[in-house]
Parts: structure tokens; C-alpha cells; sequence
């Protein structure tokens, strides 16, 4: 099949051709997709690279997943690989951070094709009493005050490196507890307050619209209070967290999230604690972002979601197509 694919183009009719024969054997191959904001205007909350998707491009790639896929919930998936059962050409649509427009704008173009998604909302800002500290980040770096934000963690003790360009990656890498108050501090000195910003722009989901989501077709799962990286802050931090997310997610809905989703979910993002943090707090899965391919019945806890940032809805079909083929990385299989 690998020599098929170097002579292949995927929108050919014989590129056509190799994925209605790849089907049978990718059936086991579990995809799932993360999103984040959905929506027609841009915002400095969601212009970092692939955050934002236009209701056009996600009702495209919704619809292509309907048509090709067995597109189930989250807590579904779940549910089957704890007992042991093989999900057939699964897909499960993911949102991440709890943008406004997650249940405005997305949530009404999957209930259109009666598929559903699971929403991680950061539920520190729900309500908008407040931004994400990457979001304060954001719109500090938007107001051109990247050096009183360098200025600021240097006071703090923080050893600056010679390359400044990227503040926001070197804020993840080293992230202490004390990050959010830093930048509320910076966020003071130019007469502005994420409270009132989160009042006025209204970029996260209400209390009150996650109580209203139909609970056939929209669930929640924990993304953490307030989104730190985790592997950085103390096993009793990453209890606080994880615990206070599942108990304002069990008042809002009812019901407690089954999953938690590593927030940047990359490797160095967590650690072996998180995932006894995660079971501690009555979660049966986790998902990181590390990209990989889920085959066959896997651990619930190594479940690893794909980015859904694609250029095109070419790309976007390769990505979903596993096109070429790429199971490098997969998580551990677990025999039924």
C-alpha cells in the first residue's frame, strides 16, 4: 500500500481510489479533534496559529465528518474502550478553553448534522469575571507593552533570555503559579484589569449556557481552574485544580466530567502525577496533544488529540485520512 501512496496524488481519482481501500484498514483508527474559537471576526484571544476557524470552514469539515465517519461523543468513546469494544472509523469533536462562540456558533452547526462535541471550558472565566493568564498575555503583547510584561517577571526573579521575540512560549516553558498575578500587575500600571476586559469583550460561555446545552449532543470535560501547565506546579496544585474544575462543572451541569484534557497537552505540559491526580478526582480518561495516532482499544488515559489546523479542506481530509500513513508514536493497545 506505501507504494501506492508515492504515486498517488489524494484528490486524484486513484488517490480516490486508495482511500476507499485504506478504509477497511484504518477502521481502527480512533481520530480526535481539537478546536478552539469559532468565528467570523478575529480577536486577540484567538490569534494564535489555528485558534480561531471560520463557521465555514468548521461546517465543512463537520460535514465531510459526518459523511465518512462514525462521528460519537467523548464519554462514549470512553465508555467502549473501558469495556473493551473497537470503535469503528471514530471521530470525536473537541473544543478547547470554553470560547463564547463554542456554544453560539459550533455547537447549532453539529446539531444541524445530530453530531456531538464535548466542550473543555477553563472555568476560572466562565461567567467572563476574568481572562486566561494567556489571554492577559495576549492583549498585553496586542498593546505593545511586551517589555513592561519582561520588565515584570525580572522583577519576580525570572532569568530573561537574550531572545524576547517569543514571550509567550517562554511565559508556558517556565510557568509558576504567581504568572496570572504578574501580569494583572503589568495589566494595572496601564489603567486596565482583566475583570472589567472579560465584562466588556465577553469572549467565554456563561454559567447559565452550559446549564441550558442539550446534554445529548454537548458535554463537558475538565481543562483545569486556570489552565496552568501542569508538570509545574505541586502534585497538591494539580489537585486543587483539577478538583475545583469537576466540582463548577458538577454544579453547572450536573454531572461530573468523565475526562480531562491536559491543558497545551504536550509531554513536558504534565506527568506521571497528573494522571493519578485525574483518577483521584473520579475522571476515567484524559487526552493530551501530542498528535498521535489512537489504533485499536487503548488505554482511556493516553488518549491524544489532533490539532484541527489545516490550511485547506484538502489538508483537513488528509488529516482525518491519516494520508500517508503515520502510526508512529501510537499510544500502548490494551488487549480486551
Amino acid at each position: 500500500m506505501s507504494s501506492l501512496f508515492s504515486n498517488t496524488k489524494f484528490d486524484a481519482w486513484t488517490g480516490r481510489l486508495v482511500r476507499t481501500l485504506r478504509r477497511k484498514h484504518n477502521e481502527r483508527c480512533i481520530t480526535i479533534l481539537t478546536y478552539h474559537s469559532i468565528s467570523r471576526d478575529r480577536s486577540v484571544f484567538s490569534n494564535g496559529l489555528g485558534l480561531r476557524h471560520s463557521p465555514a470552514a468548521f461546517e465543512r469539515e463537520v460535514e465531510y465528518l459526518a459523511d465518512n465517519f462514525h462521528v460519537i461523543s467523548l464519554s462514549e468513546l470512553v465508555a467502549m474502550l473501558r469495556n473493551g469494544e473497537q470503535p469503528r472509523r471514530a471521530v470525536v469533536i473537541t473544543l478547547d478553553d470554553g470560547y463564547a462562540d463554542s456554544l453560539t456558533c459550533a455547537a447549532p452547526i453539529c446539531f444541524r448534522r445530530r453530531v456531538p462535541l464535548t466542550i473543555f471550558p477553563v472555568t476560572s472565566v466562565v461567567g467572563n469575571t476574568g481572562l486566561i493568564w494567556q489571554h492577559k498575555l495576549s492583549w498585553l503583547v496586542s498593546q505593545d507593552q511586551s517589555d513592561r510584561v519582561w520588565d515584570a517577571l525580572r522583577a519576580e526573579g525570572w532569568e530573561i533570555p537574550d531572545d524576547k521575540h517569543d514571550l509567550e512560549g517562554f511565559v508556558r516553558r517556565h510557568f509558576r503559579v504567581d504568572v496570572p498575578d504578574i501580569l494583572e500587575e503589568v495589566m494595572k500600571h496601564i489603567g486596565a484589569n482583566s475583570r472589567t476586559l472579560a465584562a466588556k469583550l465577553r469572549p467565554y460561555i456563561e454559567p447559565e449556557e452550559i446549564a441550558k446545552a442539550d446534554p445529548q449532543f454537548v458535554e463537558f470535560g475538565n481543562h483545569t481552574d486556570t489552565h496552568p501547565v501542569l508538570s509545574t506546579i505541586t502534585d497538591h496544585q494539580q489537585l486543587v485544580e483539577i478538583g475545583a474544575a469537576s466540582r463548577k462543572l458538577l454544579e453547572w451541569t450536573g454531572r461530573a466530567p468523565i475526562t480531562l484534557a491536559y491543558p497545551f497537552g504536550l509531554k513536558p505540559h504534565y506527568n506521571d502525577k497528573t494522571r493519578s491526580m485525574a483518577e483521584a478526582t473520579g475522571h476515567l480518561a484524559a487526552v493530551d496533544m501530542r498528535r498521535r495516532m489512537n489504533i485499536g482499544i487503548v488505554d482511556p488515559f493516553e488518549l491524544s488529540r489532533k490539532p484541527a489546523v489545516c490550511p485547506s479542506q484538502t489538508d483537513f481530509e488528509k488529516l482525518v485520512e491519516d494520508w500517508p500513513a503515520n502510526t508512529l508514536g501510537a499510544p500502548p493497545v490494551l488487549k480486551p
